[in-house]
């Protein structure tokens, strides 16, 4: 063995070997960099930009930059080489990162198509891209930033009532009327979408009703398309307390309570049975639908029944008012002062403590005579019976038709009465048969006088019966 001879199992050469395997991969990584840096220095597509067998391209795109909610805005790109149109080529149409839309350019290089539908409001990147073929290079258009505007909800209240808490709209707040007596609200979003009545709570002095909407519907929600429908209309009716106070001719106050039913009626036909002394909620407008849109128009009402004491007391029709706020009305009734006289009846004097009056309804009341035998009553117009009571005599039942005021004679036949019509009548007798008899007056004269008595005249004197054979045959 020489000194020359290397040591056993030690390989030959391996720093040689190290530094191949370091240049390998340092090559290799080299390549890997500057295909990477080759492949994103140059759009996608154009990787054989440069490739002088291809023809370059040029792509342009037109389309509005600001658009309403709901439009649908037209894209139009062109595709050229040279200034030559390029046609039954296919573009891309970018919003954003996603392509949207296809386009096949026509003979002239051009194509048309909508961007999309139903954008919401807000702002988009749109490119159109051409990928390169084998006679074409690619290309891509500039970047036009679109602009989706929101739209304006209207909703209007018929009559017009500012500052009212009105709707919802969708999952928002509570909006309220302007001075206009109109919601105004911005809407971002394409489709359906709920609106919700939401009108405030009853108060002492108002109250607010839904009477329909401008589609005649009548539930307090509804749903509508925006953008279809931006335009709406709601029909309120507005009802006030009103409280009932009666006089009569002479205004006089009568207390409500005595009153048990008064009937009025709108100008649209509808009746309303108020009873009690409670304040009456009435409407003050009406909401109808013509060919125009909704219309208020306000109520005008009339008092067609009021009955006290069961008359009904008031003239159909002819008192009438209108609502427009809390109101009290004065309604005048056919109440008249009745002024009863009781009175003997031959001699006229006062006569009689009491006096029963009997209403048209049956209703009997009694009313206590002062000393000269006198009272004064109120009473509904109407036909009455009056009789006396509490004098020494037989009442006579009088009738009166009250329709003002007025005073009535209510009579009763007292004993001396009857004792006077008694002696005249035996007064009257007396003298029918002396009138009839003048000889008795005569004969009382002569005896009066002294002579000899006048015998009157001749009695009748009648022939004596036949006796025995000379009675006169029978028949």
């Amino acid at each position: 063995m020489t000194g020359d001879a290397a040591p056993r199992g030690r390989p030959p050469q391996a720093p040689g070997r190290l530094r191949r395997l370091g240049r390998q991969f340092a090559l290799a990584v080299a390549g890997v960099a500057a295909l990477l840096i080759f492949t994103f220095a140059l759009p996608s597509g154009e990787a054989s930009a440069h490739d002088p067998e291809k023809r370059p391209t040029s792509l342009e795109l037109v389309l509005p930059v600001v658009v309403e909610l709901g439009a649908h805005p037209l894209a139009r790109i062109r595709l050229t080489s040279g200034g030559v149109p390029v046609p039954g080529q296919l573009v891309s149409l970018h919003l954003g990162t996603k392509v949207t839309k296809q386009i096949t350019t026509n003979a002239d290089g051009v194509g048309t198509t909508e961007i999309g539908r139903d954008l919401s409001a807000g702002s988009y990147r749109v490119t159109a891209t051409f990928a390169s073929t084998a006679s074409l290079q690619s290309s891509s258009s500039q970047t036009v930033v679109l602009k989706v505007r929101p739209v304006l909800l209207t909703i209007a209240t018929v009559p017009s009532m500012p500052g009212l808490s009105l709707v919802r709209v969708g999952d928002g707040d509570i909006l309220k009327t302007g001075a206009d007596g109109t919601v105004r609200v911005e809407v971002t979003t394409v489709g359906e979408v709920p609106v919700r009545l939401s009108l405030p709570r009853d108060t002492a002095s108002l109250r607010i009703r839904l009477a329909q909407w401008d589609d005649g519907s009548v539930a307090p929600t509804r749903k509508i398309r925006i953008p279809d429908t931006l335009q709406l209309a709601v029909g309120l009716q507005s009802s006030y307390p009103v409280r009932l106070e009666f006089g009569g001719t002479d205004d006089t106050r009568i207390d409500a309570g005595e009153v048990s039913l008064v009937r009025v009626s709108d100008s649209v036909g509808q009746e309303e049975a108020l009873t009690g002394t409670d304040p009456h909620w009435l409407r003050s407008n009406a909401i109808s639908r013509p060919t125009s849109g909704l219309v208020s128009t306000p109520l005008e009402y009339r008092v067609t029944e009021a009955r006290l004491d069961g008359a009904d007391v008031v003239n159909r029709g002819q008192q009438r008012f209108i609502i427009d706020g809390p109101l009290t009305l004065q309604v005048k009734l056919l109440v008249f002062n009745l002024v009863i006289q009781g009175r003997d009846a031959m001699l006229k004097t006062p006569s009689g403590e009491r006096a029963t009056i009997t209403s048209p309804d049956g209703t009997e009341r009694v009313v206590e005579l002062d000393r000269d035998a006198r009272a004064t009553i109120r009473l509904p117009r109407g036909v009455y019976r009056i009789v006396l009571a509490g004098g020494i005599g037989t009442p006579l039942s009088t009738p009166v038709a009250l329709s003002r005021d007025q005073t009535a004679e209510v009579l009763l036949v007292s004993l001396l009465d009857i004792g006077l019509v008694a002696g005249v009548g035996l007064s009257v007798v007396i003298g029918l048969i002396l009138v009839g008899r003048p000889q008795v007056l005569r004969r009382r004269r002569r005896g009066s006088a002294g002579g000899p008595e006048d015998p009157g005249p001749p009695l009748p004197t009648w022939p004596e019966p036949a006796v025995g054979g000379d009675r006169p045959p029978s028949g």
